[in-house]
């Protein structure tokens, strides 16, 4: 396996350089062509039809400069697919399809660590069982997220996550267990770093929602609490013909957290893994802008069925090298 990872790794470096000197002049044309680095002018240029046709004329052969192909830039991770089937879920029946038995006061606290106390409780008021019947939330079947790849650092690609909900025969909702997340904190009193990857904790995700706050919580801007905003957009009023400002639908995810196992994250002494202890009964609700990206978790004890087992976090090899080996 790390024969393979080394022979990717140095095929995406000579990748990589070649690209970087191309862009600085130090090119041939049809490199460039392989590494995709003309734009569509210079591609319609170097054709051989092209070709051709300067050769009847006379005309010398144009000079071709490569360009970056920059597609996607940094951004937040956000959701991108609606659950079909389901249009909307009020937090009790979600709490009793997935499983998440506290949904209620986790969506509370979210709110208030959004808006703090003050709006927050004019928004939702102080009945729990109110809370549960009166919000209604959009399930979501996808995640995408935008990073720099390792082994070529000067772009960035986006990606992709099913997270696809799915009903069993018993009419129990779940998301199939097909990745595990990073999440990215800031620090307080209750949240020590010390037991988190440079600001990110490896998660196990149990749901991703979005909530569309009513039109009521315009009149409260005033009142959020220093440093504390919310997202508007306008649109444009069928009756009326006019634009009015309206909230932003905000995405959250269900996550269940881990705490490193050892001291400080340290290692282990023979294999050089991380390993970490998955914490169901901390349950909590993120915002889906704080999820870094995907963690690769692989179980200590695969015949394990404990709650909170041991799993190792994989920082050795690369996740294309990992599943072409398995």
């Amino acid at each position: 396996m790390l024969k393979q990872n080394d022979r990717c790794t140095g095929l995406d470096y000579m990748e990589e350089t070649l690209s970087y000197l191309a862009l600085q002049g130090w090119y041939d044309i049809d490199s460039a062509k392989v590494f995709n680095l003309l734009s569509a002018t210079d591609k319609r240029r170097s054709t051989r039809r092209a070709h051709l046709l300067r050769l009847q004329t006379i005309e010398d052969e144009p000079i071709i400069r490569p360009v970056s192909q920059q597609l996607y830039h940094l951004r937040e991770t956000h959701v991108c697919g609606v659950c079909r089937s389901i249009k909307l879920t009020s937090l009790r029946d979600a709490s009793e399809d997935f499983g998440i038995p506290n949904f209620g006061q986790l969506f509370r606290a979210q709110i208030e660590e959004d808006w703090g106390h003050e709006v927050s409780g004019l928004m939702l008021g102080y009945d729990q069982n109110v809370l549960l019947d009166s919000i209604f939330i959009k399930l979501q079947n996808g995640l995408l997220y935008y990073r720099p790849p390792f082994h070529n650092p000067t772009s960035v690609e986006r990606l992709g996550l099913d997270c696809k909900v799915e009903y069993t025969n018993a009419n129990q909702g779940i998301m199939p267990e097909s990745h595990n997340i990073c999440v990215r904190y800031t620090q307080s009193e209750e949240n020590d770093l010390d037991n988190t990857f440079q600001g990110g904790v490896p998660s196990f995700p149990v749901l991703y929602f979005s909530w569309t706050p009513p039109n009521q919580i315009l009149q409260f801007l005033e009142r959020l609490p220093a440093g504390k905003a919310l997202s508007t957009f306008s649109k444009r009023c069928q009756t009326t013909q006019q634009w009015v400002l309206c909230p932003q639908p905000q995405e959250y995810a269900v996550v269940i957290p881990t705490m490193l196992k050892d001291l400080h994250g340290w290692a282990d002494c023979v294999d050089r893994f991380i390993r970490v202890v998955k914490q169901t009964n901390k349950m909590h609700i993120v915002p889906v802008g704080a999820i870094v990206g995907p963690a690769h978790l692989v179980r200590e004890n695969a015949a394990s069925g404990a709650i909170d087992s041991v799993w190792l976090v994989n920082n050795h090899v690369d996740l294309d090298t990992y599943w072409t080996v398995y």
